[in-house]
């Protein structure tokens, strides 16, 4: 089996494949490193392969374990053409999705949507060539961005709510944040979906969950499209080494 790693910020996520089957998966703060090796340890007979994708500069060390390792960067093999003008700087979790949204919809052209600390619009054409995309405040750093930029408007909770129009302070904000994502993401679906035929939306990440709206494409929801692409990626690797 295969152990995708994607190390976060402040959060692991772990899964292990079986071919394209998830067979398992978790999510650990950063900190708790011993929680994450005893999930590691718990399935080390059955794990063959290992990728890690990493944002962070104090990493998990897996020196302890006789893995053969790929650290995703920029001069890892995908199936893809980058086009991207720096492709050292383009995230990781973006180039994972965009090779699997590839996957997904080989032959055709595909949006991703990427709903977490920020929200990140990724185009990969139907001929496999990653074009780039669009990064944007997430629904969690508009909030703190009106209460941190004003006087008295409130820091409030990212929670779920009946979105039409706000009749007090509270309702006005939630609805500005959210509806405001919502028609950001719609106005993005609309301009890409003239410029390309036939395309497919893929809408990921954690936040996805607070839109019940539909939107005016249809969405295919996939909530593990980063690990997904981490994996088809170490598969590409193993297969072509």
């Amino acid at each position: 089996m295969n152990l995708v790693i994607d190390e976060g910020n402040t959060a692991f996520k772990l899964a292990l494949y079986k071919g394209d089957d998830l067979i398992k998966k978790a999510v650990f703060d950063e900190k708790n490193r011993l929680e994450i090796h005893s999930w590691i340890t718990d399935a080390l007979s059955s794990i063959k392969y290992v990728i890690v994708s990493s944002v962070v500069n104090n990493g998990l060390d897996l020196s302890r374990y006789n893995f053969s390792i790929l650290h995703l960067d920029e001069n890892t093999p995908i199936p893809l053409q980058n086009n991207y003008e720096h492709p050292e700087k383009l995230g990781k979790d973006r180039l994972a999705n965009a090779v699997g949204a590839w996957y997904m919809n080989s032959g055709g052209n595909s949006l991703i949507v990427d709903l977490g600390t920020c929200v990140k619009y990724d185009l990969v054409s139907s001929n496999g060539i990653y074009l780039g995309g669009n990064i944007s405040p997430g629904i969690s750093m508009r909030l703190k961005a009106l209460n941190h930029f004003t006087a008295k408007l409130p820091l409030l909770p990212l929670k779920k709510t009946e979105l039409d129009y706000g009749r007090n302070t509270e309702s006005s904000i939630y609805n500005g944040v959210l509806l405001g994502v919502f028609h950001e993401i719609n106005g993005f679906i609309t301009q890409y979906g003239a410029d390309f035929s036939q395309l497919t939306i893929f809408m990921s990440g954690g936040d996805a969950k607070f839109f019940d709206k539909p939107f005016i494409y249809d969405i295919f929801a996939h909530p593990d499209l980063t690990l997904f692409g981490l994996n088809k990626i170490l598969n590409y690797n193993v297969e072509n080494s």
